[in-house]
């Protein structure tokens, strides 16, 4: 049986250089790993980008991305459009849409991002 529960002290957090090809260092910080997601999840975690970190550009196909924007701002792309989220906004990308992600800002942005299958 999947573990259900995943208490903050046992969460991983790890550092990923360079995300799909962006610039800089993003923390990861695994909410559920895939594993324990009963085959839903690719990734469910808590992302942190500080000033001037970037997730490169990439699509979502078969799967997709869900993200919600905890602390901060973003600049993301977004059909072909580039927009400025705030603390709330939320937003998906999936069916071969590429997206990006920028901080653009004087401080770090955290989002929850969970990638399904």
């Amino acid at each position: 049986m999947k573990k259900m529960l995943n208490r903050a002290k046992e969460q991983k957090i790890d550092s990923v250089e360079r995300l799909r090809g962006g610039e800089g260092e993003i923390i990861r910080q695994t909410l559920i790993a895939p594993e324990d997601s009963c085959g839903k999840f690719k990734m469910c975690a808590k992302l942190t980008l500080n000033p001037g970190c970037t997730i490169g550009a990439h699509s979502h196909m078969p799967d997709a991305e869900f993200c919600w924007l905890l602390d901060g701002e973003l600049l993301i792309q977004d059909g072909g459009e580039e927009h400025i989220v705030k603390p709330g906004d939320a937003w998906i990308c999936g069916d071969g849409a590429s997206h990006y992600t920028k901080n653009v800002s004087d401080r770090p942005a955290t989002f929850l991002a969970v990638v399904v299958k």
